[in-house]
Parts: structure tokens; sequence; C-alpha cells
């Protein structure tokens, strides 16, 4: 609110006149009598303390005016700047004056004054009013005049949300209970605060890693080593910067599990397997859909390590703009709603907002990896592979192709009506037998050290001799493949290539030479945030039941954009004096949003 005001000075040459010749010669005559000195003094005081008092009285009146004035100018203005359209807005902002009684106040509207957008509006009102004077128009000043300018200016931008959520092992149970009912209450309370396609969502779960979804993966730049499933690494110096960019090519994760419980052949489910291929693991991009976000959240499960690191990098990725011809594939694979062109939108555009929103319960802990001295990803290195490692071409394991009759039914001789479905009739001479002819793989693993050769289905070993003779010998043999190592590891553990060579190397390599730990991940995670924060992506973290002041707080905490953006949170808000609910942290996230939306 500004405003000037203006002294009236009207009639000023008839009140000169008055005094030059009536009170001046008047007073010259009192002065020549001694005995008014004192009274003239007096005289003298009495008309100023008048016009010292009509100047209060006048200026009061003339600032509660213009008060009255500033208030229904900046009320008016917002009113304004809440309406659909600028017609609506002009029309507004004169009902509000004429209501207040103050219609002759307003000026008339300039070209610029009123400027209503789909997501912004800005409305300025000019005033100004004419307050009449009473003492001081003893002084000849008649009026007081004031000018007055409101602005109000509302941003409502759209919003571009990931959330980010932890379901590792730990969050088992009541945990992930209570989880699922609080982000369901923010999905809804974001898309109902939004026009239809404004509030853009996406879900990702991380765990040992995050899993993209099929089509998400074809659409990046991946190079390509296995089928068994669809996680990325990112080397360490990715993590400075929030994009993941369909231009730059990436390592696909090797699939495979540390061991399982069962210690067999291609057991690959257990909780410690590198990449969980799971519907319900995969990121969830770009919803606006209250449905698919809620059965996402209600689809989630718990297993596995905490890799907070993945989250976040994945989280920022999904909001970096490089990530656009990712969203114009996945429109076009019918992933995403058509309307969403131009997401995410650049950074400099004003009239978008975008959030994180990650939820962890517990510090990183480690993830495994097979060391790839030769770096598949640089050209520049031939294939070679003449270190020793468990990368790359030739491994230990074969698998071999060939055809068998399979019995389907028997049926008897002179009677074919008659069937049954016991092999057994096979040896009888009053029956006939139907086979059908079925595609069989075999898979043997050759031991370096002794070079013999473990047929895994019969559970009997090989001479280098017996096995080289398999084309000859195995009935139906159609060919035989020597795999990579990375289709192998989809087929076994490494703790079981050590079951059945006594080779460790495999094993240490993977489990420790070559591991992720807690604080790889811990910078990892500290330097994504830092880029994230840079590009004014505003990040609000949850620490859920977690340890007051350890090493899984200070990360989050230090990630958030500011310390009011971090939440301590627990299952029933009594765990901690400084907790609150889960669904509570949620819903004051969502209101936190909200007013993100509005500035003024």
């Amino acid at each position: 609110m500004s405003y000037k005001t203006k002294f009236d000075f009207r009639g000023q040459s008839s009140c000169n006149n008055i005094v030059r010749h009536k009170l001046v010669p008047w007073l010259n005559r009192f002065r020549q009598k001694e005995d008014g000195a004192v009274v003239a003094f007096s005289l003298f005081l009495i008309i100023l303390f008048l016009v010292m008092a009509g100047l209060g009285i006048d200026t009061m009146r003339h600032e509660m005016q213009r008060t009255r004035l500033a208030s229904v100018a900046d009320a008016a203005s917002l009113a304004g700047a809440a309406a659909a359209n600028n017609d609506a807005a002009k029309e507004a902002v004169r009902e509000y004056f004429a209501k207040n009684g103050m219609a002759d106040q307003l000026d008339a509207f300039g070209p610029d004054d009123v400027q209503i957008t789909l997501n912004t509006s800005k409305v300025t009102v000019n005033t100004s009013l004419t307050v009449d004077t009473y003492l001081l128009g003893l002084s000849g000043v008649h009026t007081l005049s004031a000018a007055a300018t409101a602005t109000a200016e509302k941003r409502i931008p759209k919003l571009e949300i990931a959330l980010v959520l932890d379901v590792s092992g730990s969050m088992a149970g009541d945990k992930l209970a209570d989880l699922k009912v609080a982000a369901k209450q923010f999905v809804t309370t974001i898309l109902d605060s939004a026009d239809p396609g404004d509030a853009i969502i996406s879900i990702v779960p991380f765990s040992f890693g995050v899993t993209p979804s099929d089509n998400l993966f074809n659409a990046l730049n991946v190079a390509e080593t296995h089928n068994y499933s669809t996680c990325i690494v990112f080397q360490e110096s990715e993590f400075d910067n929030t994009a993941i960019s369909p231009t730059q090519q990436y390592a696909q994760q090797i699939y495979t599990s540390r061991y399982d419980v069962s210690g067999n052949f291609q057991t690959l489910n257990s909780s410690w397997r590198s990449c969980y291929t799971d519907d319900y693991f995969r990121v969830l991009p770009y919803s606006i859909s209250e449905t698919d976000l809620h059965a996402k959240i209600d689809s989630l499960e718990a297993d596995g390590n905490t890799s907070g690191h993945l989250g976040i990098k994945w989280a920022a990725g999904l909001l970096d703009p490089a990530f656009q011809p990712v969203v114009t594939q996945l429109i076009a694979d019918g992933d995403v709603d058509a309307g969403l062109t131009n997401v995410p939108s650049e950074y400099n555009e004003l009239a978008t907002q975008k959030v994180v929103v990650m939820m962890g319960d517990g510090k990183n802990t480690s993830s495994y990896y097979f060391n790839d001295p030769n770096n598949l990803l640089d050209t520049s290195i031939a294939e070679s592979h003449a270190i020793p490692d468990y990368r790359g071409p030739e491994s230990d394991l074969w698998r071999v192709e060939y055809t068998t009759d399979v019995f389907d039914y028997a049926y008897r001789i002179r009677n074919p009506s008659r069937t049954s479905n016991d092999p057994s009739k096979c040896s009888s001479s009053r029956w006939e037998c139907v086979y059908t002819t079925e595609d069989k793989t075999a898979y043997f693993l050759h031991d370096p050290d002794d070079s013999r050769y473990r047929d895994i289905d019969n559970s009997e070993w090989m001479t280098e001799a017996e096995f080289a003779a398999i084309p000859a010998t195995l009935d139906g043999y159609q060919s035989h493949e020597q795999l990579s190592w990375e289709n192998a590891w989809g087929q076994m553990t490494p703790d079981y290539y050590e079951s059945i060579t006594g080779i460790d190397d495999a094993f240490d390599d993977y489990s420790y030479q070559s591991r992720i730990d807690g604080s790889d991940k811990n910078t990892r995670m500290e330097s994504s945030c830092n880029a994230t924060k840079e590009k004014k992506i505003i990040i609000y973290t949850i620490g859920f039941e977690i340890t007051a002041g350890g090493t899984a707080e200070t990360y989050l905490r230090n990630c958030a954009t500011t310390e009011s953006n971090y939440y301590r949170a627990s299952t029933d808000g009594n765990s901690d004096a400084d907790d609150l609910d889960i669904s509570s942290v949620f819903g004051s996230i969502a209101s936190s949003i909200q007013n993100l939306r509005l500035t003024q």
C-alpha cells in the first residue's frame, strides 16, 4: 500500500487580505499600549494552539480515512486475484468498494492492472480520496487528499511430486500398514487441491535398489546384458546431478542373489536379490489417477536392505526435464496420460513446483555388486576380459537344448475310444501310447579346478570328454551354449557356485570386495540431495521410527530443504515426545505443499 497526501490552500489570497487590512493594524494599535503586551502574546498563543489542534484533528481524520481505504483496497485486490478471468476480477473489485461505500474512491483500471491466466493472477487497485478539513480551514487548508495502490498476486503452480518410500524389510508389519494409510491420504489431499492434471505424482519404492517399469527401462539407454531384471547402476559421479538422461548410456545391474535359503539352482527369490522384479516394487511414473496411485501404495511389500541414495536419485531424475523424451515414449506406450506433455517441466517454469517427499525407516545398508575391471560401458576398452572376473562372456555355466518325447496318453488297440493316462500301459502289447515332442533345457556347471562338469538336473559329474560328446550321445540334442556371466548369475547365486565348485572367489567379490556399504550410500545420498536442492526442488523427509540423532536421522534431516521440512514419525505418535503419527506427518506435509501453491 502506497499513498501520498496533498494540502489544498484554496482561498489563501482572501485570507491574506483580511490579515493585512484588518488584523495587522489592530494588533499594531494594541501593541502601542503597554497594558496590551501580555494580551497580545496570549492571543498569539491561542491562534497557534488552534492551528496545531486543527492540524492534529484533521490529520487524524485523514489517517483514519486513508487506513480504511488501504484495507478495502488490499481486500479488494485479493478478491479480484481469486477471480476466473479479467472481467470477473474487475467486477469483484468494484463490488467490494461499492459494498464498503467507497465506489467513488476507486480509480479506473489501467491496461496492465488486471492479468488473470490459468495458473497465475495479478490485480492492481489504484485509489484516491479527498477529506474536507475543519480547523485547518482557518489556516487556508480546506482539503487533504491521498492516493493509494494495492497489488495482490496469486500463483497457483502445477505440482510435480516424487513420493519416495522405504520398503526395506524393517518396514514389515504395522509400519507398512500405517504407511499405506498415510500415503493414500496424502495422495488424495494433493489431488483434491488441484485441478485435474495439475498435480502429477510418481511413486518410487526403494529397498536393495529401485526397479523401473519395463517401458521406463526400455526408454532409457541401457547397456543390456541380460533379460532378468530392469535395475540400472549409477556411477558415483552421477549422484552429483539430478538428470537421468536417455542420451547417456547406463550399466544394467546384475541380477542374482547373495545366497538363497534353499541353496538350489534357479531359486533367486530370497531377500538378498540384487533387484526386485515384482510388480509392487516397480516405479509408478507420472500418475494423475487417484485409483492407480492408491492401488500402487496398497500393493507395496517390505523386503531387502536400504538404499536411500537410489531413492532420491530416481526422484530427482523423474523431476528433471532431461526425462521429457522418456515421458513422450511412456505416453506412446500408454503408461502415462496423453495430456502430460512437456513433463517434467523446465526448471525455469514458474508455473510448476517440483517436490520430493522421502520416507525412510532406517540407515542405509549394504548392497552387492560384481566388479567389472574391463568396464562394460567404456567402449575404448576391448571386452577381452583378460583380467579374471565374473563379468562378460565365457562363464562356467553351459546350457544345452534338446528335445524329448513325453507321454501324452494311451489307447486300447482295436478300441481307441478307451484311453488311459497311465504310462505303464505302454509296456503292454494291448495298448498303444501317444507321445508329444517337447523342448528341454539342461544346465552343466564347469569346475575349472579339475575340468569336470556338473549335470545339475541329475546331480552327477561328467568328465570333460563326456561333456564334449553330448552332441552325439544325448537323444534329441539341438544345441549348446556357454553363457555369459551376466546370464549365468540370473540362474545361480555366488553361494551356489561355491557349493558346487568349491571356488569362493565369486562370493567374496560379490559380497565383500565390490559391495557398496552404508557409508558409501550416505555419501551418494548427500550428493544427490544437494544436487536436487540446487535445482530449487523442495524436499521433505520423514524419519519413521528411527533413532533420534542417529545416522539415519542425520542424513534424512540434512537432505530436507530446511530444518522444518524434516519430520519424525511413529506408528502411534507416542514413541518420542517429538514424534507425530505417520498420518499426521503426511497431512502436515500436504498442507505445507498446498501453502507453497499460493504466493502473495
